[in-house]
């Protein structure tokens, strides 16, 4: 399938994937077997498998009743024991994704039964967002990295508690490389990760409370991280990686059900999907937000098809947007989560004032 197309440089400075050949309409472009990080949001992990991410409701059930290791709080719930056992084989590397999750259960356990009230750090409450910038995000970070950690110190939401989850399967997804050597040229390794786009100091930007957040929550690694994984959060280089890549490169977790709305159930990091744009190039005829890449889930997997036929030199494009909703609102949550102003053929069509033929038509329609 990768002979189908081409990772380059696109007219607008980022990476992307273009045809190398004409390509037929549902060809199976890609397939990302497996996310490089994930999340079940709490909420809902007793009723999604903890491996596929198979949905209880979608098969008539309120909830999967198999559990890792049901004695250690472990938090992780699968659809039948060949989930269990692959999750097992495949993500409890050195049974510490179980141990991870049962720690961060007791903490925050802990500090709810003592009433611990998260207080903000002061180095991130002191920026202003017309001041942030990489050096002043670097400084937040430094201090972080040398402040004590003592009791009572430390308190997550449930959003922030979710992301910690995020970030310890990054860890030991990270750990299990580094043991066994994996060689760098595997398309879910580290490095492959490292090449995602930094969006640490816009996000900052736009939403200067995240950094306070984002400290909090390495504080709390630090807290609560096995001694053998310690050496990922020493320093906050791997978890300032992940938690700067986690915007606008990860997928949501959806539920596959056919009618009504879909739930959001989680979210994940695939590394090579997040190589699929949604481009900006108004110079060409592109498909943006008429995108010609679908994607679907199946299982753990995400596979990438074809919505048209793609000739020879065009851009593979994902929508990142519902494409239904209306122009205004694409554009807004464009630029507010991934930070450009779509300029697509569609948008400036949709945007443009109504002439009387337009208005001649709807009218006649």
């Amino acid at each position: 399938m990768d002979s189908l197309y081409q990772l380059r440089t696109t007219a607008y400075g980022c990476r992307g994937l273009f045809a190398l050949q004409p390509i037929p309409k549902d060809t199976l472009l890609h397939i990302c077997p497996t996310p490089y990080a994930s999340v079940i949001y709490r909420t809902f992990r007793k009723e999604v498998c903890g491996h596929c991410f198979a949905y209880a409701f979608e098969f008539n059930r309120n909830a999967w009743n198999v559990k890792y290791d049901a004695q250690a709080g472990n938090g992780v719930w699968f659809c039948g024991e060949m989930c269990r056992d692959l999750w097992a084989a495949e993500q409890n590397f050195g049974g510490f994704q179980a141990t991870m999750n049962a720690a961060v259960d007791r903490l925050d356990k802990s500090m709810k039964k003592n009433k611990m009230v998260p207080t903000p750090a002061p180095q991130s409450r002191a920026l202003g967002s017309e001041h942030i910038t990489l050096e002043s995000i670097d400084l937040a970070w430094k201090l972080a990295e040398e402040a004590k950690i003592g009791p009572g110190h430390i308190q997550l939401d449930e959003m922030e508690l979710d992301t910690a989850r995020f970030v310890i399967s990054a860890i030991i997804k990270r750990y299990g490389e580094d043991t066994l050597q994996a060689p760098a040229k595997n398309p879910l390794s580290w490095s492959k990760l490292l090449q995602l786009q930094n969006n640490e100091v816009m996000h900052v930007r736009t939403r200067p409370h995240i950094l306070d957040s984002h400290l909090r929550i390495y504080k709390f690694l630090r807290r609560i991280i096995h001694p053998i994984l310690h050496e990922y959060v020493k320093s906050s280089e791997t978890v300032r990686a992940v938690l700067a890549r986690d915007q606008g490169n990860v997928f949501g977790l959806w539920d596959m059900s056919t009618s009504g709305d879909s739930e959001m159930l989680g979210w994940s990091m695939y590394v090579s999907a997040s190589y699929f744009n949604h481009g900006i190039d108004r110079l060409v005829d592109r498909t943006d937000c008429s995108p010609n890449v679908r994607k679907a889930r199946s299982g753990r997997a995400l596979h990438f098809y074809t919505t048209r036929e793609v000739p020879t030199g065009e851009e593979l494009c994902i929508n990142y947007v519902e494409v239904h909703d209306p122009v205004k609102e694409r554009r807004e949550q464009l630029s507010r989560n991934w930070y450009f102003d779509c300029a697509c053929k569609r948008c400036e069509a949709e945007l443009a004032p109504a002439t009387p033929t337009d208005l001649g038509s709807r009218m006649l329609g």
